[in-house]
């Protein structure tokens, strides 16, 4: 605790010290004990000087007096304002409500979030009048293209049908004739068993014969039948998939121009897909809509502004410019009372920046050359030439 108490007391002794320095800061101090008078340079440094800080304190005065005027004609312009009949106090109040419910639907719109960029809303803007249409063409297309692809799908999936059929076509009639010779080979084979039989045995192999030949005939002549059948299928098999390729060769040339089709469509719109563009086209007539009314509203904010202006002017008003800022001013009491109250803290304030610089400055400065001139008679003639000098510049003061 002792701690804590010696760091806030010190700190309470530094903020003490620095407020003192700040009241001498603002103490302006003459001292001539090391000036030595009778040395012309000095002396005319000195007083120099002191005409110096009047002429300082005048520029400051000319530049506060200027405010404070202005602050004071905004006061009696309220007066003024105050003070006119119900009548005319009723037409003001009303420009001044259509100046305000111009300036909140100003900042209503300020606010708001914005629909598009000003790039795509030009761009938009360009097409709207064929917008509604390319949306119409674009989602056509993009549905034709749904069609187009499942034509495709079914269009490849006959012709691998197609396909696998004429391969398995083409391997029946190569079967067939291999088992044609097949059964040649056997039926030889048979026959050559047989005259072993018939002459080497002896033995009645009549029957065999009838029935090798009758076997042999019987599988040639369905082979046979099954190869011819196999090749007439083969034939119409693969006329249907050159119909089947020509079809497809069909379909891709409108599937290119539709993709291509398509793909302009987007990119003149410079979309997507056709919801892109409807919903872009909503957007653009809504951001159309309410930059309409921001533009309405600007020009109704011009119109009302210059009103006020001419009115209030016309019923004596100084600065009726200040007024198309602060309109709420006009039809809200309390809002005046504000102003009223901030304008008198500027004016009091600006009065004691005045007087400091007139009578502690100024004045001060004028009170050491006048002491001057009566320690010093000798020299009273040319500090008044110093000073006619500094007051051909600065005759007010």
């Amino acid at each position: 605790m002792g701690f804590l108490e010696d760091i806030f007391g010190k700190r309470k002794i530094d903020e003490r010290q620095i407020q003192s320095e700040l009241e001498n800061w603002n103490d302006i101090v003459y001292s001539r004990k090391e000036l030595d008078m009778d040395d012309p340079v000095q002396r005319r440094e000195y007083i120099g000087s002191c005409l110096q800080q009047m002429e300082e304190a005048a520029r400051e005065l000319d530049s506060l007096e200027f405010e404070y005027n202005d602050v004071t004609s905004h006061l009696r312009d309220i007066d003024e304002i105050n003070a006119l009949p119900p009548e005319q106090r009723l037409e003001v109040n009303e420009i001044a409500q259509k100046l305000l419910d111009s300036q909140q639907q100003q900042d209503k719109f300020s606010r708001r979030k914005s629909k598009m960029t000003d790039e795509e809303f030009e761009h938009m803007e360009r097409l709207a009048s064929e917008a509604r249409e390319g949306a119409k063409k674009l989602a056509d297309a993009e549905n034709y293209q749904k069609k187009i692809k499942n034509d495709l799908k079914r269009l490849d999936g006959e012709h691998e049908a197609y396909l696998y059929r004429e391969e398995e076509l083409i391997n029946t009639v190569d079967n067939c004739k291999k088992l044609i010779i097949t059964v040649a080979v056997t039926l030889g084979l048979c026959i050559i068993f047989l005259l072993f039989l018939q002459f080497a045995l002896e033995l009645n192999v009549v029957y065999g014969y009838m029935i090798a030949v009758l076997l042999a005939a019987v599988s040639v002549t369905l082979l046979y039948f099954n190869s011819t059948n196999s090749v007439v299928e083969l034939k119409t098999v693969r006329k249907s998939i050159s119909r089947l390729i020509m079809l497809q060769n069909q379909v891709k040339i409108r599937y290119v121009n539709n993709t291509n089709l398509i793909d302009y469509l987007c990119l003149k719109y410079r979309v997507s897909n056709a919801k892109e563009l409807i919903s872009m086209y909503d957007r653009y007539v809504q951001e159309a809509k309410e930059r309409a009314e921001f533009e309405d509203s600007q020009k109704s904010l011009d119109t009302n502004q210059k009103d006020l202006i001419y009115i209030l002017r016309h019923f004596r008003v100084r600065d009726p410019e200040i007024w198309i800022h602060q309109p709420e001013a006009l039809l809200d009491h309390n809002e005046e009372v504000e102003i009223r109250h901030s304008l008198n803290v500027r004016r009091q304030s600006l009065r004691k920046r005045m007087e400091y610089n007139r009578d502690i400055v100024a004045g001060n400065a004028k009170s050491e050359i006048e002491d001057m001139a009566r320690q010093y008679p000798e020299y009273t003639q040319e500090i008044l030439d110093m000073v006619s000098r500094y007051e051909e510049k600065y005759p007010e003061m």
